[in-house]
């Protein structure tokens, strides 16, 4: 284990929460190397990230020659993080470096910027009658842009859920495999800070939809729902959500097929984006989306990346919730091919 202090000054790591740095300073280790040592070669296929503490390496790749010296600004950055090293790795002084596991450093990323739900905010109370939870859910500018067959298929694939006082919906950490949507009652929404005891951050009222996020990136629950009052809700199962919602909403994009006119809206951490990004992209993280949509211009098209496709699904799909045309930028971009650096 690599003490969770040192950490804090890499990015992104620095953005994360005492206790989801805790949770990767677990699965990290240390690596020394003398002169002349090759850390990685280019090509080599890579499931961590690594991070340069101290002495200099030299990477060589095909854009050129970068040196790298251990505390430097360059150095906060990690110098290899996609899955197939871009550049050799070689010490030119003794080195110590962290590696950390690239697909566990990805999910908690997602999980922390992800907010769990689209808040009401405390003490705005219920968000609409039984009766009309269908409408709502109809007018969400999300299920117009769904062909109708689709709609007519996901009402058939809902099932009730009943939730007494007290019971808990989904629970923070566990697997998403459902969406839900409140017919009847209200529902808060818990979350867990650095290890405290969980805390009522939002309600969800009647025609209001939890659980997408879980099921965009494969994350666990990054909060836990629980009922206030006597509630039902309908649930769709996560084959059937992918099937119905997901596949016509989320709409792929390969690079090659990028509109020259498309906004390209990059969802990682501003000091990710000013380490590597796509040229003549614009950053919003993923953490802001909810707050910052509204300076979107919704007449464009945006294609919306991150550098595994992970954070860029749960960004889109908010977008699409908000009438903005995201389309997702297929797999992500690797760190390592973003050109534009500084």
């Amino acid at each position: 284990m690599v003490n969770a202090t040192l950490l804090r000054r890499f990015v992104p790591l620095s953005a994360l929460s005492p206790s989801d740095l805790g949770e990767i300073a677990r699965g990290a280790r240390g690596g020394s190397y003398q002169p002349g040592q090759v850390i990685f070669g280019r090509g080599d296929s890579a499931a961590t990230a690594i991070y340069l503490v101290r002495g200099t390496v030299e990477l060589v790749s095909e854009r050129g020659t970068t040196v790298v010296r251990g505390g430097s600004e360059l150095a906060r950055q990690a110098i290899s993080r996609s899955p197939r090293r871009a550049a050799t790795a070689t010490c030119t002084e003794a080195a110590e470096v962290v590696f950390i596991d690239r697909e566990k450093l990805d999910l908690v990323l997602t999980w922390s910027q992800a907010s769990p739900v689209e808040v009401v905010e405390l003490g705005d109370g219920d968000g609409g009658t039984e009766g009309d939870w269908m409408t709502g859910l109809l007018q969400g500018e999300a299920f117009q842009r769904i062909p109708p067959a689709h709609i007519a298929q996901v009402f058939a694939a809902l099932r009730p859920v009943e939730a007494a006082p007290g019971a808990d919906v989904v629970r923070e950490g566990e697997a998403g495999d459902s969406y839900y949507i409140v017919t009847h009652g209200e529902c808060e929404v818990l979350r867990r800070a650095a290890g405290d005891s969980p805390q009522a951050v939002a309600r969800i009222g009647v025609g209001r939809a939890f659980g997408e996020e879980s099921l965009l990136s494969g994350e666990p629950r990054n909060a836990t729902v629980r009922a206030l009052v006597p509630s039902r809700l309908m649930r769709l199962d996560g084959a059937d959500f992918a099937r119905l919602l997901r596949a016509p909403l989320l709409t792929e994009i390969a690079p090659e097929d990028v509109p020259t006119d498309a906004v390209l809206l990059d969802v990682r951490l501003a000091d990710e984006w000013r380490g590597g990004r796509l040229p003549d992209s614009i950053n919003l993280p993923l953490a802001q989306l909810r707050e910052r949509a509204a300076e979107l211009d919704p007449a464009r098209v945006h294609v919306v990346y991150c550098d595994s496709g992970r954070r860029s699904a749960a960004a889109a799909w908010l977008l699409c919730e908000r009438g903005i045309d995201a389309r997702l930028l297929s797999g992500g971009i690797p760190v390592d091919e973003m050109p534009v650096r500084g």
